[in-house]
């Protein structure tokens, strides 16, 4: 399937607001994390509050690789989903499934911006998942 005609069958006035919508869930995670920095017990933490404002989704990944903290760490994973559609719209990716390049629907899309695979492969992935934790 061709990805010129997965994106249209996105709107642009849908992307635009999808894309919008990204950019206001990734504000809100920096607030997150500069709150959650702030009250850390590290020092080099603490410092990177200031620069938070200033960094792209990479960056500020890069500068919590060493955080131990469960909700940095939830934050992380959030901003490279957020990182990952956003990209994906650039590339001309947004609204393929990440596995089979299937079409994803336009309304799991608006509700779950960052859905990267159809239900099929979604379930494939977590089954996988899943298996790989056990012992």
């Amino acid at each position: 399937m061709s990805k010129a005609i997965a994106m249209q069958e996105i709107t642009t006035e849908q992307q635009h607001i999808l894309q919008q919508h990204l950019l206001s869930e990734f504000a809100v995670l920096k607030e997150k994390v500069k709150a959650r920095l702030a009250t850390s017990s590290k020092s080099y933490l603490n410092d990177l509050v200031p620069q938070v404002d200033n960094m792209n989704a990479d960056t500020l990944i890069d500068s919590l690789v060493h955080s131990e903290s469960h909700s940095l760490n939830l934050y992380k994973k959030q901003i490279k989903s957020i990182d990952a559609a956003l990209q994906g719209m650039e590339l001309g990716l947004y609204g393929l499934c990440s596995d089979c390049e299937t079409e994803l629907d336009i309304d799991a899309l608006l509700e779950c911006p960052t859905k990267q695979r159809c239900d099929s492969c979604e379930t494939k992935y977590q089954q996988q998942k899943v298996k790989g934790f056990k012992l």
